[in-house]
């Protein structure tokens, strides 16, 4: 009886919930990157970000995967306002459970000429099968030399929910949330800093 509801309610959220995360790793934790890149063609598109206080020119973020290894994104809104972001990441190659891949990053304020410059390299292990580390080093080279580590926890609750927490060199140095799958394209992303509590809501379309 209870193998029958199981299934019966696996048939019904399946339309819902669609895509796994085995199937479209994150390419991002809550704010830093893993090592997992979108596919060639792959679009990715934050909607809507809430927090408070609240930014409008972050809402609207753009990535598009140019190759299989290969992605660029930017803030097409800032720059309308002259600041201009734009990232991107490469993917090394992956052995066994363990990926490589080299976040960078400028930032340009106009027209005030002012510039950032930054890169780094993050790791992705699946240590177990519900389970994943993602460390990384974030470098600064302009206009100061930086070095802030970070860390990244995702555990795998159900598949197409995540419990993620991220450990920062910066401030406010922890992050914890959750991060669903909905519908095959839709990324819900809930998270706050630790240990002052600031819910930030997060949608994000994958296609």
């Amino acid at each position: 009886m209870w193998g029958t509801l199981v299934l019966i309610s696996v048939g019904i959220l399946d339309p819902v919930f669609g895509r796994t995360f085995l199937e479209a790793p994150p390419t991002q934790g809550l704010y830093k990157p893993t090592a997992y890149t979108l596919a060639r063609g792959e679009t990715q598109i934050q909607f809507f970000a809430f927090t408070s206080p609240t930014n409008p020119l972050e809402f609207f973020e753009f990535e598009y995967g140019l190759t299989d290894a290969f992605q660029l994104g930017m803030r097409p809104v800032s720059a309308l306002f002259g600041h201009v972001r734009v990232w991107g990441k490469y993917h090394v190659g992956t052995t066994g459970p363990i990926s490589l891949a080299i976040p960078f990053g400028v930032d340009v304020l106009i027209p005030v000429p002012s510039w950032a410059l930054r890169g780094g390299w993050v790791l992705s292990w699946r240590v177990l099968s519900y389970l994943a580390l993602h460390p990384g080093l974030d470098l600064s080279f302009t206009p100061a030399m930086g070095v802030h580590p970070y860390l990244g926890v995702d555990l795998d609750a159900w598949r197409n929910l995540k419990l993620v927490a991220e450990l920062d060199g910066e401030e406010p140095y922890v992050h914890v949330g959750i991060l669903i799958w909905a519908f095959g394209f839709v990324r819900l992303q809930v998270d706050t800093p630790l240990p002052i509590i600031s819910l930030r809501i997060t949608v994000i379309g994958r296609f």
